[in-house]
């Protein structure tokens, strides 16, 4: 009897640990592809679409007397990047997308405006706060911490003087150095709402790798 108890024990716990393995790796190549999903897109679709958005900008504030053509641009299927439509939507997996981040640590996003949407940073990374990208005031740029090198878990090797890029939706490409990295506690959000002088700054925010304290990186444009 005492032999079938502890073999049974010993099958539940077996079970339990085959399944917390399979939910980890699960969790782990989600995330991975997830990142992998968006250095694709960038690759293949953020070009066009910034061509895309100005072209159909310009048409808007141009008088055009001649009938256009129709638009078959979400015949075939559209892009497998979006929920609806192509490229020219200005979307990502169903997310708006504000710009593309690109970090000397080999990594590059596209930034997602979704501030209110708590699904959007699992995707990419947010913009969560400030004016639009590369003006004037502090734009806050968040990013997981997944500890397994995806999305913002690498920033810990950022260093002040490092140089990141901003490209926003008009095709605008912006320097940045950065100039201050620190560790701060979870209650700390001083980091929203630090004086700029007029400069345009951005901030990069995540966890720290034990989650109770956040990674800050501030950059200011050249």
């Amino acid at each position: 009897m005492y032999n079938k108890v502890l073999s049974g024990v010993l099958i539940v716990l077996l079970i339990a640990i085959i399944g917390t393995l399979g939910y980890l790796g699960y969790g782990y190549f989600t995330k991975y592809n997830n990142e992998k999903d968006a250095e694709k897109y960038l690759e293949e679709e953020f070009d066009a679409m910034i061509v895309d958005l100005n072209q159909n900008k310009q048409e808007e504030q141009t008088p055009d007397q001649q009938e256009k053509p129709e638009n078959n641009a979400n015949q075939g299927g559209g892009s497998n990047y979006q929920n609806g439509g192509t490229s020219n939507s200005g979307y990502y997996k169903g997310f708006r997308v504000a710009g593309k981040l690109e970090m000397p640590i080999g990594k590059q996003f596209p930034i997602l405006d979704e501030s209110e949407n708590a699904r959007a940073i699992e995707i990419s990374v947010l913009k969560i706060y400030g004016p639009d990208l590369n003006t004037p005031g502090n734009v806050v740029i968040a990013g997981h911490n997944y500890n397994n090198g995806t999305f913002f878990s690498r920033n810990k090797n950022l260093n002040v003087g490092d140089k990141i890029y901003i490209t926003d939706l008009t095709g605008n490409r912006k320097q940045y150095t950065i100039f201050n990295k620190y560790y701060t506690p979870e209650s700390d959000n001083s980091y929203f709402n630090r004086p700029t002088d007029g400069q345009t700054e951005v901030t990069l925010y995540t966890c720290d790798a034990t989650g109770a304290n956040r990674l800050i990186v501030c950059a200011r444009a050249d």
